[in-house]
């Protein structure tokens, strides 16, 4: 796509074609990266078993901190970049990008290096018992090792999306989705390597993946990874962590907890709760995931139009995804809802299948106001709003959910666990509405400003 349909399909284009050309390829790459995920939980509880499945609930929390940085400031960056592009400004993106990849350089090798130094008593603090920690250590080296990888294609997806290239971004996810399912039985199976086989498909993908990115960055891309341009502007990288941040701790505190989640039910349930708590994420998140393509083909709509000052798009991109949003929620409570039986009895059987089953409608119950949430949260972020999106994801991930746990927990026992979900998301979705009306109150002045000053 050129630079200039890139600005008309940003700038000009109707609402709803330019969200569907936005969304529908994130909402493809992104449902087939959750697949692959599907996939190793599938390949290891069939072949290795729940053991297996638990290990990788308890390594998730790790690999979430990786995920919460490159989101942080893949999301914090490509809002700032589509906005300097809405304003003509290509070299202040080229700058901003330079800081992102040594803003992802320097961070995700921190991390890496700090859990690899402590691996075992993280992973025993994360819920490992000691029947999992051998596999939770096997799988969670080799992902941690290979997680940088993952990091710089996670933030260049963003600059992608925030050109217009939405199909780009979609691209790279397939390949690295495509790569993981074919690896997985070949690793797990007939190698014969478990849950490490599990763990070197994975990198391998994300090498593909982060190899095609940088082919793009380098190439095809309007902004380019330029020598000249990797400095870390004190300026650029505060800016890129206030806007990033409520990225960062919906992944970050989506691993707290996770952690806290999983102490709670290996306490309760032992090791088949904690594999079917794992089980039922990934399936939520695999039913949920068109809702994240939807905001990230919101964000750079709204980030362009604020920056080229057409207000009253950005206010029917914010109505018109928030309807498609909590559409898409329904939808993806519905399987767990009514059918979860069947639809879980692919991933486990047993007890930790009986666990899963019992937790399901209170998981689905949770959804329909989540998708509101996020695209509160993903208007916040490509307003420049990032305390406000902080916020937000603070109270819905952490103040209120970590202590609903530990309270039904003491009031019900692993039913509480699961009653837990909903009820926080209620309280958390009522606040959401509230300050959604605020959000759109103030783009609907400055609509109604704009609309007067061009008669």
């Amino acid at each position: 796509m050129t630079f200039q349909r890139k600005r008309e399909l940003l700038g000009n284009a109707s609402i709803g074609r330019a969200l569907l050309s936005l969304s529908l390829p994130s909402i493809a790459g992104l449902v087939l990266q959750t697949a692959y995920n599907l996939a190793d939980t599938f390949f290891l509880s069939l072949w290795v078993g729940h053991h297996a499945v638990a290990a990788l609930a308890v390594v998730f929390p790790m690999q979430l901190v990786i995920i919460a940085l490159a989101q942080g400031i893949g999301i914090g960056g490509s809002s700032l970049i589509a906005t300097e592009l809405g304003a003509e400004n290509e070299k202040g993106a080229e700058e901003i990008l330079g800081t992102m990849t040594m803003l992802i350089s320097l961070g995700s090798a921190f991390i890496v290096t700090l859990s690899l130094a402590f691996i075992s008593p993280t992973l025993s603090f994360l819920g490992a018992s000691e029947q999992t920690l051998p596999l939770a250590k096997d799988y969670g080296v080799i992902v941690l090792l290979g997680s940088p990888m993952l990091a710089f294609s996670i933030m260049a997806n963003g600059i992608a999306r925030a050109e217009g290239e939405a199909v780009m971004a979609m691209k790279t996810l397939a390949i690295s989705a495509a790569t993981n399912l074919v690896l997985d039985p070949i690793m797990i199976r007939y190698l014969d390597l478990g849950v490490a086989g599990a763990a070197w498909a994975t990198v391998i993908a994300q090498a593909g993946s982060a190899s095609w990115m940088a082919l793009y960055l380098g190439g095809k891309s309007s902004i380019k990874i330029r020598t000249r341009q990797l400095k870390l502007r004190r300026s650029v990288a505060t800016s890129i962590i206030s806007v990033g941040s409520s990225a960062f701790v919906r992944q970050g505190s989506a691993s707290i907890t996770a952690v806290v989640l999983n102490r709670v039910l290996l306490s309760m349930g032992g090791d088949p709760a904690v594999a079917a708590m794992g089980i039922l994420n990934r399936i939520s998140t695999f039913v949920t995931m068109p809702l994240y393509g939807l905001v990230q083909g919101m964000m750079p709509l709204i980030s362009h139009n604020t920056g080229s000052g057409n207000q009253c798009r950005v206010l029917r991109t914010m109505d018109l995804s928030a309807l498609w949003a909590t559409a898409v929620c329904l939808a993806g409570a519905i399987p767990l809802w009514a059918f979860p039986l069947a639809t879980l009895s692919p991933f486990c059987s047993g007890e930790t299948l009986e666990i899963a089953v019992a937790a399901a409608p209170y998981v689905a119950l949770g959804m329909p106001l989540g998708g509101f949430q996020v695209v509160l949260s993903g208007s916040y972020q490509a307003l420049s709003r990032g305390r406000d999106a902080f916020l937000l994801d603070l109270l819905r991930r952490i103040v209120l959910v970590v202590p609903a746990i530990y309270i039904f927990s003491r009031i019900a026992g692993l039913k509480g666990v699961f009653m837990a979900i909903p009820i926080s998301e209620v309280i958390s979705g009522g606040i959401s509405i509230l300050l959604f009306r605020e959000v759109r109150r103030c783009s609907e002045n400055r609509c109604l400003v704009s609309s007067q000053d061009s008669m």
